[in-house]
């Protein structure tokens, strides 16, 4: 791939990371004036599972540029950018797991319908809350190990 192809998708993902920034503020402010529709829980989860895409565009933006430079240009800033992707991921996975932990008593309801087991298909409605979890603790490895690598290779070029 040449620099040229990668500045452009480095470009992309600033982009893409500033229209998702504005697009999180206006659905939030949205979802705040409409409180009594959407709740509380919602409007946090989308809060911060937006908040976590628009730093993972930022920091896929920050790794293109030190490909783009082949060496750790702003290592610093992209580990901290880094770390605020995977702790507003976090904070999504609490947010959703304090909900779904709150909905345990409507969903034991439907074991003592006789048609329990037609809902079997839908059994995936408990997975949400941890894949959050999973988001942050695969961009906190694949970063960690990618910028040791940049860093190791700068160093022996």
């Amino acid at each position: 791939m040449d620099i040229k192809s990668i500045k452009l998708l480095r470009i992309g993902a600033l982009v893409l990371g500033w229209i998702l920034l504005i697009t999180v503020f206006l659905v939030v402010l949205i979802r705040i004036t409409a409180i009594a529709e959407f709740g509380y829980i919602s409007v946090l989860s989308y809060f911060f599972s937006g908040l976590g895409n628009v730093f993972l565009a930022f920091l896929v933006a920050a790794v293109l540029r030190m490909i783009e430079k082949e060496a750790p240009v702003g290592n610093k800033n992209a580990r901290r950018l880094m770390i605020a992707c995977c702790l507003s991921y976090l904070a999504d996975a609490i947010v959703r797991s304090c909900a779904f932990i709150l909905s345990l008593p409507d969903i034991m309801h439907f074991f003592d319908r006789p048609d329990w087991v037609s809902l079997l298909p839908n059994a995936y409605i408990g997975l949400p809350p941890f894949a959050p979890f999973l988001y942050a603790a695969s961009i906190f490895i694949l970063f960690t190990h990618f910028s040791k690598m940049v860093t190791f290779e700068s160093e022996v070029a």
